[in-house]
């Protein structure tokens, strides 16, 4: 028996369609992108000399500037 994804997982072809739309100005798309990648975002942001809020909100930032070119 197959064992289902992991939640917030989702295959290649589901990121690809995402990351199109996210490129075209969908809001939702993006969103969705960045909830995927919370958790990591969450862990990154230990690492950065800057309260905890801000290096989230930086990385984001980062994040979606780099998703749209």
């Amino acid at each position: 028996m197959e064992k289902e994804n992991a939640q917030g997982t989702i295959s290649d072809a589901e990121f690809i369609q995402l990351l199109n739309l996210a490129r075209s100005g969908d809001q939702e798309a993006m969103f969705r992108i960045l909830q995927l990648f919370e958790e990591d975002i969450q862990k990154t942001s230990r690492y950065i000399r800057m309260s905890r809020e801000d290096a989230v909100q930086s990385i984001m930032t980062d994040f979606i500037e780099e998703l749209r070119q």
